[in-house]
């Protein structure tokens, strides 16, 4: 099932999604797709290699365009408020990637997640989807 929960009271379900508030590095596999929701954007990132969190990231502030990328951790605050890592992704917290550019690497941190989708390989009827 999918359902698109957000920081407002409504929600949307339709199959055949999964709806996760956390998705941890042991959570994903080879060709799942992962899509992340922050306020103003969605990323896309599809698993190349789950063992060094490697994939193809797209969307938000890099366009279309898939590029190459390294999921590192989440970063939020804690209730006392100092900063947290999480090692996977977490609604309200910001994803952090490192993009393989030529001969030198970038940073991408996108602003607060509010929703995560998990989209298993098997459960699609293809690897374009």
């Amino acid at each position: 099932m999918h359902c698109d929960l957000s920081t407002s009271s409504d929600s949307h379900c339709s199959t055949p999604f999964d709806l996760e508030s956390t998705i941890t590095f042991d959570d994903v596999h080879r060709d799942d797709k992962v899509v992340i929701r922050t306020q103003n954007s969605e990323y896309r990132f599809s698993v190349i290699d789950p063992q060094s969190h490697r994939g193809l990231l797209s969307g938000g502030s890099l366009g279309d365009q898939p590029r190459e990328a390294f999921l590192v951790e989440s970063l939020g605050k804690s209730d006392s408020g100092s900063l947290q890592d999480f090692r996977g992704l977490k609604r309200g917290a910001r994803a952090l990637f490192y993009l393989s550019s030529g001969h030198r690497v970038e940073r991408v941190t996108t602003s607060k997640i509010s929703g995560l989708t998990l989209i298993r390989a098997a459960e699609r009827t293809s690897l374009i989807s």
